[in-house]
């Protein structure tokens, strides 16, 4: 629990006030009620932020089933979080910009953007204690302004601990973009906008899915193949390369579509198979070992054979290892 002086509420409010006084204009927010203790939390911060800033109107409803407490802008934006601690000034500067008609967006993103006729969902996981999630939301928040196709959720991981867990949420701010590839900590917004306008092979590109990779989002990854019912041809570059530290991760990849969509991970085995010849042999006991995990019997020959071409000590073991696995599998 973070403890507020009463000194800095009183700067607080001045603020808030100073702030409601160079409004360009109303700026209305439709508040979703529901049950429960996040809907109160941010019902209270409203009320009280309205007090101090009233041309900040409010139109309550009262969500349906399911619905999550929040405030909703248009169709654009929707924050389920108290815009409180680190977030609450850019928070006031998304109002400004929406009062006043004007997105503070760099000249090149507004030209890439402006012009897009696809619909872009995003969501930003925060908390109002983050130091990053105040940049990130500053060069988010202000996107639906320049093409309203954008749609922004911003929720606070820590308000909706259940969501945040279902979502793999391990570390704020998290981004995450159509078809669940997502960025964590500082971003680059050119390289997001990049990726959210690409389609098809494109937006899976190598660089894509070694940023998702080094940052921990083995889950989300294999959520997107499975989704698309297909391996991604750069990600199987991913299981190849000398990097270990890029390989390990994409392995945890095909562990996991190995217990979530068996029939899916085995579709690799034999492109991979196919680079046994090219491939350092660090390389070909990861590739052997998914082979033992994956394959099946009709496997069981072929690495037999690999055998008696003559291995060194270790690739041996782990084609051993592997054929003792596939064989537990007849």
């Amino acid at each position: 629990m973070v403890l507020v002086s009463n000194e800095d509420l009183k700067k607080r409010a001045d603020r808030i006030r100073t702030w409601n006084g160079e409004l360009a204009g109303e700026v209305t927010l439709r508040l979703i009620r529901t049950e429960g203790p996040q809907s109160r939390a941010i019902e209270t911060f409203l009320k009280e932020f309205c007090e101090l800033a009233p041309r900040i109107v409010v139109e309550e409803t009262t969500g349906r089933d399911g619905d999550m407490p929040g405030m909703v802008i248009d169709e654009s934006w929707a924050f389920h979080f108290v815009p409180e601690g680190m977030e609450l000034d850019p928070f006031m500067a998304f109002l400004s910009a929406l009062a006043s008609g004007e997105a503070d967006v760099p000249d090149p993103i507004r030209e890439t953007v402006k012009d897009f006729d696809g619909r872009i969902l995003l969501t930003l996981f925060l908390s109002t204690h983050c130091p990053n999630c105040p940049s990130v939301m500053r060069q988010v928040v202000p996107l639906p302004l320049v093409n309203p196709m954008i749609h922004l959720t911003m929720i606070d991981g820590l308000l909706f601990p259940d969501l945040a867990a279902k979502e793999g949420i391990r570390a704020v701010p998290t981004l995450i973009g159509e078809g669940g590839v997502r960025w964590t900590g500082q971003i680059r917004l050119e390289a997001v906008i990049k990726t959210l306008l690409q389609t098809g092979e494109d937006r899976v590109s190598a660089q894509t899915l070694e940023q998702m990779i080094t940052e921990g989002h083995a889950g989300p990854l294999a959520d997107m193949m499975i989704r698309d019912g297909r391996l991604y041809p750069a990600f199987l570059d991913m299981l190849t390369r000398d990097l270990f530290s890029i390989r390990l991760g994409a392995m945890v990849v095909m562990e996991d579509l190995a217990e979530r969509a068996p029939d899916l991970a085995r579709t690799a085995l034999e492109p991979l198979w196919e680079r046994m010849a090219r491939v350092d042999e660090g390389v070909e006991g990861d590739i052997v070992y998914l082979i033992g995990v994956i394959g099946g019997a009709r496997w069981i020959p072929r690495l037999s054979a690999l055998i008696e071409t003559g291995l060194s000590a270790d690739l041996e073991d782990a084609v051993r290892d592997a054929l003792i696995s596939l064989g537990g599998k007849q």
